[in-house]
């Protein structure tokens, strides 16, 4: 904006943090106002509490995206300041001394009412210049609004992939372990396929780490590239009129551009390998499980728990029923304190299921969660309709393909191994190794809603 404009405006009119007329004002706790792109741009790395940048209260951070707009409310007095600047601070026609107060969309200029006349505008649409930037400047803070909320969207995603970062290795080891520990169960001639299956292992995970890592280095770079159009956004809007309606266009498409093009997190997932022989070792300890239907048990908060562990910060308020009748948990009516066992469960096309097996005692409890001891389960979820495989206890996630039809369950209770299987592709989704039982176990089965 004109220094000229900012010397007559009066105080109210001015934020403080950048010192020109207020674009899209709000007014927090402490009754001092600024301009919410200002306001946003301060506080978005600042520690807790925020406070107010002229007195230092304590002040709630803003959300951007819950502001109305309140530049109608000021746009009266923005006017009648404009009145009383001196004539040589406004846009006058040089031919007949009056003032420019009509825009030309066809060639993009300022008229005065006579020129709007004139053989060459009078086919031409004309409107007053304040409507026409007012309008302008609506496109501008409707366009703000999104950039920032791109931003924010594409910094929860930075903070997913460096959580995944953060375990990924992690869990990769972790899987060279289970499988290391599942082939010594099998012949000896297959020294070579477990070879190959590890080094395959290692490779896909390295490349999915480095494909992490790429993502949030494009993330980084689209967080300072919205940063810097929103700044620009801003700046748009405090420009004079003639050079607001002539540069807009540009800075609206290369808004548009980038949000269009906004990096998305890594769903990573590693391959399926059939390990030979596997299905047949386990059906030499084939059992058929029977439900006991005097087992009454439908409250099962497993699925609301980990939905809640899940759950990203857009879907916080995601109402939870642990008792909800849709969760069908079934006990079976054997239990085992010794041998090994082989059962198979069909999960068929669901995305919500648990399968597994718990301590007895659990048969009789209302509050088996994540984190609780005795149990040893697969779970299938479905959050934001992507399906996610765990296990429990304790919670951790699988980076595999979930399974479809036939899942394996085998236990060997004197050598404390839970493992879980994927029947159709002869392939080991899971295991708990090193487990010590001293306590009757019982199959577990819930299916939740399709």
């Amino acid at each position: 904006m004109d220094s000229t404009f900012v010397r007559y405006a009066p105080s109210l009119l001015i934020c403080s943090i950048c010192k020109d007329y207020f674009t899209d004002p709000v007014t927090i706790n402490c009754g001092h106002s600024f301009c919410t792109p200002c306001l946003c741009l301060l506080w978005e790395d600042a520690q807790h509490p925020t406070r107010c940048p002229v007195c230092r209260a304590v002040s709630p951070r803003m959300d951007f995206k819950s502001i109305i707009s309140a530049e109608g409310q000021a746009r009266a007095k923005k006017e009648s300041v404009a009145k009383k600047l001196p004539r040589s601070a406004r846009q006058v026609c040089w031919i007949h001394q009056a003032l420019k107060n009509i825009f030309c969309p066809t060639d993009k200029s300022l008229l005065c009412l006579q020129c709007s006349h004139s053989p060459g505008h009078t086919t031409h649409i004309h409107c007053p210049v304040s409507q026409v930037a007012e309008h302008c400047r609506e496109k501008l803070l409707m366009q703000m609004k999104s950039i920032w909320k791109n931003r924010q969207r594409n910094q929860r995603n930075i903070n997913k992939e460096y959580n995944l970062l953060r375990v990924w290795q992690g869990f990769v080891n972790l899987r060279m372990v289970m499988i290391k520990a599942e082939y010594p169960k099998v012949y000896q001639y297959l020294h070579k396929e477990k070879q190959k299956h590890l080094e395959s292992l290692a490779i896909e995970g390295k490349i999915i780490f480095h494909r992490l890592r790429r993502n949030v280095a494009r993330m980084l770079q689209m967080g300072k590239l919205l940063k810097r159009i929103y700044e620009e956004l801003k700046e748009m809007c405090l420009k004079a009129d003639v050079h607001l309606l002539q540069d807009l266009g540009d800075i609206m498409k290369r808004s548009q551009l980038v949000q269009a093009h906004l990096p998305q997190p890594v769903d990573p997932q590693l391959s399926e390998w059939t390990i030979t022989g596997m299905s047949e070792r386990l059906n030499n300890f084939r059992v058929y499980i029977t439900f006991d239907d005097k087992i009454r048990n439908y409250r099962v908060p497993l699925f609301e728990d980990l939905r809640r562990l899940q759950c990203c910060p857009d879907h916080q308020d995601l109402p939870h029923s642990p008792a909800s009748s849709q969760y069908k948990p079934s006990w079976a009516a054997q239990t085992f304190t010794c041998g090994k066992y082989y059962w198979e469960v069909d999960v068929g096309n669901s995305q919500n299921w648990i399968i597994g097996l718990c301590r007895e005692s659990w048969t009789k409890r209302h509050d088996m969660l994540l984190n609780s001891e005795g149990i040893f389960l697969l779970l299938c979820v479905n959050v934001d309709d992507h399906c996610r495989l765990f296990s429990a206890s304790p919670p951790l996630r699988h980076y595999i393909p979930r399974p479809q039809g036939l899942v394996g369950v085998f236990l060997d209770y004197e050598f404390g191994i839970v493992s879980f299987v994927n029947v159709a592709k002869s392939s080991l989704i899971c295991n708990f190794l090193s487990c010590s039982f001293s306590f009757p176990l019982r199959p577990f089965i819930c299916y939740g809603p399709k």
